[in-house]
Parts: C-alpha cells; sequence; structure tokens
C-alpha cells in the first residue's frame, strides 16, 4: 500500500471519510496553506486544544489553543516555515510516509478518538532531512452528517 491510499475501505464510511479529512485533505491544505480547505472539520464554536510541548508527562501541558482562531494562526505559520524551508518536490510523499492514523474509536453514534502520529523526515531545500516526532489525538463529534474536531491534545512525545 502507498503512503496515499486510504487503508479504510469505503464500505467502513466513518473511518474512510476521517482518514481522507486527517490526511490527505490536511497534508494537501497544509502545503498549499489553504486553511479553507480544513476549516470546516472543527467544531469553531466549542474548539479547545492542548499542546502537549512534545512531553509524555501531563504536568507539562498547556491550552495551547484557547479557540479556533488561535490554531488556525498557528498552522498557518507552520505552514509557511515548512514551504520555506522544504523541498517542496518531495514534501507531499514525506508527509503522507511520515503520518500515519494509528486508530479511530467511535463512542456511541457521534463522538469519536482520532490518534494520529507524525513521525517522519523533512526533505529540505538543498539536500537533507529535518526529523520530526510526535503524536496528537482528537476528540471529534458529529454534527449534521460530518465529523467535527471538538479538541485535541497535540504535539504529544513519542
Amino acid at each position: 500500500m502507498r503512503p496515499f491510499d486510504n487503508p479504510f475501505a469505503r464500505a467502513d464510511a466513518d473511518r474512510h471519510a476521517l482518514w481522507e479529512a486527517h490526511m490527505r485533505v490536511d497534508i494537501d491544505a497544509f502545503i498549499a496553506a489553504d486553511w479553507d480547505a480544513v476549516a470546516r472539520d472543527f467544531d469553531a464554536e466549542n474548539f479547545i486544544a492542548i499542546d502537549a510541548g512534545y512531553s509524555r508527562d501531563p504536568a507539562d501541558w498547556r491550552v495551547g489553543f484557547a479557540n479556533l482562531a488561535a490554531y488556525r494562526d498557528s498552522w498557518l505559520r507552520m505552514s509557511a516555515e515548512t514551504r520555506q524551508k522544504a523541498d517542496m518536490q518531495r514534501l507531499r510523499r514525506a508527509l503522507f510516509a511520515g503520518a500515519k492514523i494509528r486508530r479511530i474509536d467511535f463512542y456511541a453514534d457521534d463522538t469519536a478518538i482520532l490518534h494520529k502520529v507524525f513521525n517522519g523526515r523533512l526533505p529540505l531545500k538543498g539536500g537533507g532531512e529535518e526529523p520530526y516526532r510526535w503524536q496528537s489525538v482528537f476528540t471529534l463529534r458529529k454534527r449534521d452528517g460530518l465529523w467535527k474536531v471538538v479538541s485535541f491534545v497535540g504535539y504529544m512525545g513519542s
């Protein structure tokens, strides 16, 4: 299976859709700095996120994004920084190869947890690579037939 291939069958509609949103759409939007492509995947009214600061110890974690606007600004800043230093011809493949959805669990009909692991190497302009490694756990709710990120604990050490 290539890194671009969705591992979930279309018959597993929710997992298939979540993989598309959290892998294909997220990576392509990040590369293009296209926040509008991912904005609908968030519950803007209720969103909050914890920044683990690459630590495994919850005592080190803090509210990193008190609202979606704060996360959007950080996401766009990280996208710009990545595009500035990355070899754009190799970036998409590298991001797909370095990100995996480890598991998706459903609770009742409208709640899910998605565990995404990042463990790869960012290809740099002029050669070389920059390693990256963290994990994030997303809490989602199904609203009007669409899964929305309500919160996440992100940038946890692996």
